[in-house]
């Protein structure tokens, strides 16, 4: 086994540094993948912000025709 890691020490050399950089790409992943989760979430809740405002914008253009009617058609 010595003879063979002295013969053969640039291959397990590359082998361990193989390893060492698989083990830092599977964390960088991982860790892209946490930040990735965390920005979908904020754009869920500021969709959903956007569409509740969205929502209130045509209640008030609806509130705000009917009162045009309204003063119209008492003026009338």
């Amino acid at each position: 086994m010595n003879k063979f890691l002295a013969n053969n020490w640039s291959v397990v050399v590359g082998f361990l540094a193989a390893i060492f950089t698989a083990g830092t790409l599977f964390a960088e992943f991982t860790s892209l993948q946490a930040e990735l989760t965390t920005v979908h979430e904020r754009l869920d809740k500021k969709i959903k912000v956007i569409n509740d405002l969205e929502d209130r914008i045509i209640a008030l253009e609806k509130q705000v025709e009917f009162d045009k009617g309204y003063k119209k058609a008492k003026d009338e």
